[in-house]
């Protein structure tokens, strides 16, 4: 893998501290094994990777909790190789709106191998965007309206892209990394483990405890 860094993402202060942020991302380059890449905490996202405080879920140890049971009957989950449709924006624009989240990604970017829709009463309300390694799905987005809290859609598309997993002889689901207290989630499905920098771990309280810090951490620019 080559190593870049974006200077002009990045930036520095020098006239009364030594303070330079560069932007640094992956190239994979021929003979790179996607595998080992994401073994070692990397990420792909729009055609680089980068090392994240990468969370990814054990699909073999992975199981619903009694409430995440009880409403599998509840949704109907379509796989499908992905292609574009406008009612995926719709939804997209009603995620960000509930979740109170600036949309900073393009369509372009939202492109993969797999869409997990799902639907409830014959309705579409939520999907999850994959892209399929070697032993490994890459979760890249994952939305949903918002309008039937009380589904707890968010556990059910967990059970469905490990069983997605399972059925393709797939060890690991990756969901992209952790940061502020929106990721704490994360920890509570089973089979989780998150990337410290040198090893997978799988300290729970320590990763909550990092989510939560990064929520008093401002960046003033």
């Amino acid at each position: 893998m080559k190593i870049v860094f974006d200077h002009i993402e990045g930036f520095g202060k020098v006239s009364h501290q030594d303070f330079i942020c560069g932007y640094p991302m992956g190239i994979i380059e021929p003979g790179d094994n996607p595998k080992d890449l994401l073994a070692q905490g990397w990420i792909p996202w729009d055609g680089a990777w980068y090392n994240l405080r990468s969370v990814r879920i054990n699909a073999l140890l992975h199981s619903p909790t009694k409430t995440t049971r009880k409403n599998l009957s509840k949704i109907q989950c379509v796989v499908e190789n992905f292609k574009m449709d406008l009612a995926y924006e719709t939804i997209y624009e009603k995620y960000c709106q509930a979740k109170g989240f600036t949309r900073t990604i393009t369509w372009d970017q939202l492109k993969s191998d797999l869409v997990l829709k799902y639907y409830h009463e014959g309705k579409l309300i939520g999907y999850s965007l994959v892209d399929v390694y070697p032993d490994a799905l890459v979760a890249t987005q994952f939305v949903w309206d918002y309008e039937t809290p009380s589904l707890s859609l968010g556990n059910l598309a967990q059970y469905f892209e490990c069983s997605v997993a399972r059925m393709r002889g797939i060890l690991y689901v990756y969901i992209l990394g952790g940061y502020e207290s929106c990721c704490v989630y994360k920890a509570n499905h089973r089979g989780f483990e998150w990337w410290t920098g040198s090893e997978w771990s799988k300290d729970v309280e320590l990763y909550k405890k990092l989510c939560l810090r990064d929520d008093q951490i401002q960046v003033i620019l």
